[in-house]
């Protein structure tokens, strides 16, 4: 065999990939550096990105079957896809699942959790959803809060939806002069939520003491342009991109997946001024839970909650019982149970260095704290956390 005879054979083939993924979102520029990172370390692939996240040719069918995979928002013209015959992954948003193309979708249920668990400790019992009319992942996502609230034990949810991100804020406005205050309202994603805190300035409603509004997404620079600044439930974008890429890897090479769809992990919610705040009537129940958070990292005992909302403990008592349905250490238990729950999602550190930070002298004792409030182990909960 000649040399060059050994070089084509030691050649591999350089597949040529379609990305119809937008970048003017954070959610779409963390899905395509999931992508990349996947060619750079399985690869190389050869891209034609079309920046838009839509077609700027005409869909023939040659130009399609042109290319070995493709990855694309399923706002795209799904059909001429579907038509092409070649191995499609796609982000669902807007349509239904399709057979014979992979999916990534995210488990709205997971999401809308995590924010009516954060209105459910801020003390909300009134809950509203804004989304957008005629947008199937926007209807998800409404179905998935409203299981939420019921999971939590409250049954009604006030709802809106807009035509579009464009509508004018004054049929938003009045809805929300309509609502029972205080509020907490949870948006489609983060442009809807945007949309949201400028209606509520307009009409005069105080963020959040009135309205705790929180987003989708955790985009920064639409978080930031809102006043206050966004609260946002984030969804691990990178790794949805990497794992479709790792799925249409397999569909190229003829391998066929167990799984043809894949379920973005939710990250968990990002806390700004948009819904930093206690929903209590009693002030000395929102003196009490304010300290009771700031001070998470470490045990507290019921006597220095009292006396940091200024009554005896007895009196207290009382109080959260008929406000939050809870005893003092019941409350106590589970915020710090949250925060650490929070740092074995978040971060890379052994169970010892967290049971450090958290206050514990040994991590055993951390994991008989966290498995007597969440009834599974940290080991347990970071794996399966990291599973999804």
């Amino acid at each position: 065999m000649c040399l060059g005879e050994r070089r084509k054979y030691f050649v591999k083939k350089e597949p040529h990939i379609l990305v119809l993924i937008e970048s003017s979102r954070e959610s779409g520029r963390q899905l395509i550096s999931g992508i990349a990172d996947y060619a750079r370390h399985f690869g190389p692939w050869r891209f034609h990105w079309e920046i838009s996240g839509l077609l700027s040719i005409e869909n023939s069918r040659e130009f399609l079957q042109s290319f070995d995979g493709v990855l694309a928002r399923d706002i795209a013209q799904i059909e001429p896809l579907l038509n092409s015959r070649v191995p499609v992954v796609a982000f669902c948003y807007s349509q239904r699942q399709r057979a014979g193309m992979g999916w990534v979708n995210i488990n709205d249920v997971a999401l809308s959790q995590v924010a009516v668990d954060h209105f459910l400790e801020r003390g909300f019992r009134h809950f509203a959803f804004c989304g957008l009319e005629d947008a199937v992942w926007s209807q998800c996502r409404e179905t998935g809060f409203r299981k939420a609230v019921k999971k939590a034990g409250c049954t009604s949810v006030y709802a809106f939806n807009m035509r579009d991100t464009d509508e004018g804020i004054e049929r938003l406005g009045q809805w929300l002069l309509s609502l029972p205050w205080p509020v907490a309202i949870m948006a489609a994603n983060d442009e809807v939520a945007l949309k949201v805190t400028r209606a509520c300035r307009a009409v005069k409603l105080r963020i959040p003491e009135e309205c705790a509004v929180v987003g989708v997404d955790n985009d920064p620079v639409v978080c930031g342009m809102s006043f206050p600044p966004l609260s946002s439930v984030s969804v691990q974008q990178y790794q949805s991109g990497y794992e479709a890429a790792a799925l249409l890897d397999k569909m190229m090479r003829g391998v066929e997946p167990k799984e043809m769809q894949i379920m973005a992990q939710v990250d968990g919610l990002v806390v700004r001024q948009s819904s930093d705040v206690f929903s209590v009537e009693d002030l000395a129940v929102c003196k009490a839970l304010r300290f009771i958070h700031q001070h998470v990292d470490r045990p507290i005992l019921v006597d220095e909650v009292a006396q940091a909302a200024g009554l005896y403990r007895r009196g207290l008592e009382r109080r959260f019982h008929k406000y939050l349905g809870s005893t003092i250490l019941e409350v106590c238990r589970e915020a710090r149970t949250s925060h650490i729950a929070k740092v074995l999602r978040e971060s890379r550190w052994s169970l010892e260095e967290i049971a450090y930070q958290c206050g514990f002298s040994q991590s055993s004792h951390m994991t008989r704290f966290f498995t007597s409030v969440r009834g599974e182990t940290p080991s347990a909960y970071r794996k399966r956390m990291s599973a999804h």
